[in-house]
């Protein structure tokens, strides 16, 4: 885990805090696309989706494979609407998963109590409330 100053924790526990406050998921990809930069929500969302892709059981080659980047996908997306894609750079849809970062999502997921869990847990119940 890693360990902050006192001053650099009160701000992340304000983060933290301000995050909590928004209630959709439009909210928060407004928060996070002013907060962060297109690669930098692109890693994350790419660790998410390893780990949902952990949690189903597939395997390091699997998880590569399906997460590999597609060419067809990088042109849709820039000629979606005759729009030119205005962002900087290929962005994370053009680099391949790296297994390091399989390997450190998988050993945070393998830590049943920590952040991972917790979510993943939360929303496999509210999924099982809602049916």
């Amino acid at each position: 885990m890693a360990v902050f100053d006192d001053h650099e924790q009160d701000a992340l526990n304000n983060l933290y805090e301000a995050i909590l406050t928004l209630k959709t998921p439009e909210e928060l990809h407004s928060f996070f696309s002013d907060l962060m930069s297109y690669n930098e929500m692109c890693s994350m969302l790419h660790r998410w989706q390893i780990l949902l892709l952990i949690d189903q059981g597939k395997s390091y080659e699997e998880i590569i494979k399906e997460l590999a980047p597609s060419s067809s996908n990088e042109d849709s997306q820039s000629s979606d609407k005759g729009k030119r894609d205005t962002r900087k750079g290929k962005g994370r849809n053009s680099t391949k998963v790296s297994s390091t970062t399989i390997s450190r999502v998988k050993t945070c997921y393998n830590n049943e109590y920590g952040g991972y869990r917790t979510a993943l847990n939360r929303l496999k119940n509210e999924r099982s409330e809602e049916i």
